[in-house]
């Protein structure tokens, strides 16, 4: 039946023909169509898409259609020519048409189709490595069931590829972004080399027996070393001080990660209520939520080891030889013992 309204086609190009290729594009449209109904899809195929190329006129989509409809796995095609075919040949007869979005139909449950934003807008969208152009305005990307891998690319730079699994039916919304371009560094400037340097003249032979006659001079007197002025108590606090810059540092980062992950999430659409109506949702959530803990984590520990460290620093002894404000202040009011720095 579907072969029989395939063949109802080939008058309706003849009539409207302009080119002189005309007779040539009919001829292989009735050699495609007896292909077809012979069940040698893809001879027919290959007729129907050089006919196309002599005489581009849109009803020959509706002959694609019909050859990629009765292969197996040419789902996708199908419905990208049978697409076409509606959208554009929009004198054909109500019998094709109404045939066209019958067989479009039955090949949607075994499709998805993939709005994709592109940031540049004018990159080209690779699908499992074919540059298929920048994203169309009218309609979608068309996926055949199974796993594929869609990036973006412009000039010589490519985005991470997204992976996208069609079970059939389904209907996406994914936007890819390309990296920003790299920051031009500046060369390193050029450092003249350094002067030579001036070689002594030779010392004559004299000075040289004057210089061994003179006995050396006497070794000055060891100093006495000087006692390090940190116990243990002083030098842990200022550890526990740089760690606890370090955690709150982290934190900050953290942080900012997690707005830029919740931003992620509600440009993609998604919700808490809806996770698994949008492809990586889930994903994001799991991101912004880990940087949520992490900076809470950070900001806690830099509070924690903070305040252990300015203790410890409180409680360290004074160094020797200075006299601790604490023990000065009770000595001047009365008291008559020395705290030394100690609770």
């Amino acid at each position: 039946m579907a072969v029989a309204v395939a063949c109802v086609l080939a008058p309706h190009v003849a009539r409207a023909a302009g080119s002189t290729n005309k007779a040539a594009a009919q001829a292989l449209l009735r050699e495609g169509n007896a292909l077809l109904q012979q069940g040698q899809a893809a001879d027919a195929l290959e007729k129907f898409l050089e006919a196309r190329r002599l005489f581009p006129s849109p009803k020959i989509y509706y002959n694609i259609g019909q050859a990629h409809g009765v292969m197996s796995g040419h789902e996708a095609q199908t419905y990208e020519a049978m697409s076409h075919f509606l959208s554009e040949a929009k004198d054909a007869s109500p019998e094709l048409r109404k045939a066209a979005e019958a067989q479009r139909k039955a090949s949607r449950a075994k499709i998805g189709l993939v709005f994709v934003t592109a940031d540049p807008p004018d990159a080209s969208v690779l699908v499992d490595g074919s540059d298929t152009g920048p994203p169309s305005t009218d309609g979608p990307l068309v996926l055949s069931i199974g796993t594929h891998l869609l990036a973006l690319r412009k000039d010589a730079a490519t985005s991470a590829a997204e992976t996208t699994t069609v079970a059939g039916g389904e209907t996406f919304k994914l936007q890819l972004r390309l990296p920003p371009p790299p920051v031009a560094v500046a060369p390193a400037p050029v450092v003249a080399p350094p002067p030579p340097v001036a070689v002594p003249a030779p010392t004559p032979a004299a000075a040289v027996a004057t210089a061994i006659a003179t006995p050396p001079p006497p070794p000055p007197a060891a100093e006495a070393p000087v006692a390090s002025g940190w116990s243990w108590q002083g030098v842990t606090g200022a550890s526990l001080l740089g760690l606890g810059a370090a955690s709150l540092a982290f934190g900050v980062i953290e942080h900012v990660r997690y707005f830029g992950k919740a931003h992620d999430f509600e440009n993609a659409g998604c919700g808490t209520s809806n996770l698994g109506a949008v492809q990586g949702c889930a994903s994001l959530k799991d991101q912004f939520d880990s940087a949520r803990t992490l900076f809470i984590a950070g900001y806690a520990g830099a509070a924690v080891l903070a305040g252990a460290g300015t203790y410890l620093l409180w409680i360290a002894p004074a160094s020797p030889g200075t006299t601790d404000n604490r023990a000065a202040a009770s000595a001047s009011s009365g008291w008559t013992a020395g705290f030394e720095g100690r609770f």
